[in-house]
């Protein structure tokens, strides 16, 4: 939902819209819109397609595209305790909730489309949207996210630079029917689309602050709250219809501290980091609960130690031997990764080698050679494992490349923690 408008007033103006697609502002409980009120703490979600606008795109005002670090990859990271995750992002900057029924349309009929086929005078260079794959991805997704109804409000104010006190004199009626009828045509496509995944939509959280005045900002939250009980109404009526359709309620992470989470003071609507990571947090709770969110860390760890954090089958590894930084690549102990993987180790004490065998797999690798044997074909590696003595115990430390390409180990890193999640 990116803009261009001038004004800080106004930028708040389309704020709330803009945000109305990712959040809420006027709703600080769960509604029984939620239909999993205990969600499973472990559940897997294999396959994540995200949708919507800026907010899902995770824009912040001078970031490229490319590092943008929104709410959708940490929901994604979260994934990663309980599965290997594939993640889709269809985000479009400056898309409606009618851009995004029209898109939806094409993509339910396969049809060829482009960012200006979908919504006229969206930001940046008309492209062609490969709907083919949306389609596929969202019909093999088991969690599909979606945040859209910002630029709404931003068409409806048009190119005003000032609200007054009292925005009940501005008719914004017709823009909340018109996002009524959208968002549940948007939940209908998608649930025709993969009636079987966990759907969840965001409602809206307001960024204006109260430094704009009390009467304003007061009415901006009441607006705000009018569009969240449209999404937990619409989500209601599929959770009657057997659809798994939740909301995540971002309305109370923002009231009060709209200027740190923003970057409203800048003059630009959007999420900072402090933001997103509050909208993940509210998604990571309506997914998997109270207690869903995880961290890779065990005692004493923290994104701070110079070494990463491993993480196996979704258990944070728990080893008095940490990992070892050298020559650039990082080493592990042996035993212990391979034991928490479910494979079984022996050591030669004459030949100086280590076996592993995990299912039809066998791994030989032999202290300090560039050479190892991978079910009995010799291959080279770069870096030798080696035997490291600590208080008189030894261990043997392999390249942790080296296990997860011989054994085939989905592997992902997470830099936000420093952390390696093995599979």
């Amino acid at each position: 939902m990116k803009s261009n408008h001038k004004g800080i007033v106004y930028f708040l103006i389309v704020m709330l819209g803009l945000v109305s697609s990712s959040a809420g502002i006027g709703i600080s409980s769960v509604h029984a819109a939620t239909t999993s009120q205990n969600p499973d703490p472990k559940q897997a979600f294999a396959h994540m397609v995200f949708l919507g606008d800026s907010i899902t795109a995770g824009y912040e005002p001078g970031v490229k595209a490319a590092n943008y670090d929104g709410f959708a990859p940490r929901v994604a990271e979260q994934g990663l305790f309980r599965a290997s995750v594939q993640s889709d992002n269809h985000s479009i900057l400056g898309l409606t909730s009618t851009g995004l029924d029209n898109y939806l349309r094409a993509i339910t009929a396969g049809s060829k489309i482009t960012t200006n086929d979908v919504q006229t005078n969206l930001p940046g260079a008309v492209y062609t949207l490969d709907t083919t794959q949306a389609k596929k991805d969202i019909a093999q997704a088991d969690l599909i996210t979606i945040t859209i109804g910002g630029n709404d409000f931003l068409n409806a104010l048009g190119s005003l630079s000032a609200l007054p006190q009292d925005i009940s004199t501005l008719n914004l009626d017709q823009v909340g029917t018109k996002y009524n009828i959208n968002i549940d045509n948007i939940i209908k496509q998608v649930t025709a689309l993969n009636p079987k995944a966990t759907i969840v939509v965001a409602d809206q959280y307001q960024p204006m602050p109260a430094q704009v005045g009390t009467k304003l900002y007061a009415g901006l939250n009441t607006v705000a709250d009018q569009f969240s009980q449209i999404v937990d109404q619409t989500a209601k009526s599929y959770v009657a219809k057997g659809y798994d359709v939740r909301v995540a309620h971002i309305s109370k992470d923002f009231p009060g501290k709209e200027l740190a989470m923003t970057h409203i003071a800048e003059g630009d609507i959007h999420p900072n980091q402090t933001g997103y990571d509050a909208i993940a947090r509210t998604f990571i709770q309506t997914i998997w609960g109270s207690k869903g969110y995880l961290t890779p860390f065990t005692k004493g760890q923290s994104s701070a130690s110079t070494t990463p954090a491993i993480v196996t089958k979704g258990q944070p590894l728990s080893t008095t031997y940490k990992p070892v930084i050298r020559n650039g690549k990082t080493y592990v102990t042996l035993r212990d990764v391979t034991t928490a993987l479910g494979a079984t180790v022996n050591w030669s004490n004459a030949s100086q080698t280590a076996t592993i065998k995990n299912g039809k797999n066998n791994i030989s690798i032999p202290v300090n050679s560039q050479k190892i044997k991978v079910n009995g074909a010799t291959q080279t590696i770069a870096n030798p494992a080696f035997v490291q003595t600590n208080k008189g115990i030894s261990k043997v430390y392999v390249p942790l490349t080296v296990l997860t390409q011989a054994f085939d180990y989905d592997v992902q890193y997470v830099a936000r923690w420093k952390a390696v999640f093995i599979r």
